[in-house]
């Protein structure tokens, strides 16, 4: 198991060189080999040599080979050993690019994006350089976008104007996961509306029954995505495994699951995303209970349980701005999966303490080694976590 931190690498070099010794031997003889040497021959008379021997033809000097044909060889082609293709995909948690109406406007997500003067790339400035290098970046849209004002009967009831997602796109986000509990925070309206928008600006989506397929260097990546409150999903979620398997090199499956705050994952989550992995999927990504949890490596492939919130603007300041990145790097070598590493990159969900500036932003040095400990901490408690010799 290799578990790396984007500040906290640990690198081992090992060099090996061959040398190849080729010996030749050649074999003289001195006059102290035979001391009866053979007389040097007679010299040659010239009249022996001034015309063709009787009988024989003259050599035709400019032709010594006579008839035969020059033989042309090919050089012979070594084949070159076929080089790692790595795909990176970033996986991150709950972004809400919008508010709900009825908070109060001083410091909301749409008060924040006036005070930066509409600047749609400020939001994702602090990781952008991040998703720009990676393969595919996938993020879980916890937001609706529409014009809509018929609300669902619930507490919390998320939108951002259509024009929002171009937050996305300057984020360089190519994914998103729909699948979770505010998706039709505006009804069958808002959700329509949502798809619409995604589409017209490029951005896939995955869940509610959706899959979304994505390519980069020639190789094949596809994403699932469910509301994982039981188990009872479990046929619909090998089913569509089995579905894609044959189409994609890489399965994603996202679940939004668990329990608010809770820094542990429950028997479901367990459960599920454990299946999902038997059922063939590649990496499982979680999210919901606004908080980060731990990380498994099952089957030498990883179960993210909680991303956290990530562009969170269901809350103005939350108490824990703890979250991170999580990449998978993907080793191919012609055609075939030889390798799965994990990255984990801790973040804040905003680039100052006091108060939520929508901002994610990059820990580095005692604070992004706090946020990788917690990471660790929760996942020695899972029998197959990151960083336990099981």
């Amino acid at each position: 198991m290799k578990l790396m931190s984007r500040y906290t690498v640990s690198m081992a070099i090992a060099i090996c060189l061959c040398l190849a010794f080729f010996t030749s031997c050649s074999y003289f003889m001195g006059d102290n080999m035979d001391e009866s040497k053979p007389e040097d021959p007679a010299p040659i008379q010239e009249d022996t040599i001034d015309g063709p021997i009787e009988g024989e033809e003259p050599e035709d000097s400019n032709d010594k080979q006579g008839d035969m044909e020059p033989i042309d060889e090919e050089p012979i082609e070594e084949e070159t050993p076929p080089e790692d293709i790595v795909i990176t995909i970033s996986l991150a948690g709950d972004c809400t690019i919008g508010t709900d109406e009825t908070f109060t406007y001083t410091n909301s997500f749409p008060d924040r994006l006036n005070k930066v003067d509409g600047d749609w790339g400020y939001f994702f400035d602090g990781v952008k350089d991040i998703f720009e290098e990676d393969d595919l970046t996938l993020v879980n849209l916890e937001t609706t976008f529409t014009k809509a004002t018929k609300k669902a009967d619930k507490r919390f009831r998320f939108k951002g104007d259509p024009s929002y997602v171009n937050i996305l796109k300057e984020g360089s986000i190519e994914m998103v996961n729909i699948s979770n509990n505010h998706i039709y925070d505006y009804l069958q309206k808002g959700f329509d509306d949502t798809l619409e928008t995604l589409d017209d600006a490029g951005i896939l989506y995955s869940g509610e029954g959706y899959k979304a397929f994505y390519e980069s260097q020639g190789i094949t990546m596809v994403s699932l995505g469910y509301l994982g409150w039981n188990t009872d999903i479990k046929d619909q979620v090998k089913s569509d495994i089995e579905e894609v398997r044959g189409q994609a090199d890489i399965v994603i499956v996202s679940f939004h699951w668990g329990i608010e705050t809770k820094n542990y994952p429950n028997d479901v989550q367990l459960e599920l995303g454990r299946f999902a992995i038997d059922a063939g999927a590649d990496v499982v990504a979680g999210h919901h209970p606004h908080v980060i949890q731990g990380i498994d490596k099952y089957k030498g492939k990883y179960i993210v349980y909680s991303l956290g919130n990530f562009c969170f603007g269901g809350h103005r300041n939350p108490k824990d701005k703890d979250t991170f990145i999580f990449q998978n790097q993907f080793t191919f070598n012609d055609g075939e999966l030889i390798d799965s590493q994990g990255i984990i990159i801790p973040c804040s969900v905003s680039s100052r303490k006091d108060v939520n500036d929508y901002q994610p932003t990059v820990l580095e040095g005692e604070e992004a080694e706090r946020v990788m400990n917690r990471i660790l901490k929760y996942s020695s408690s899972l029998k197959y976590g990151i960083g336990n010799d099981t």
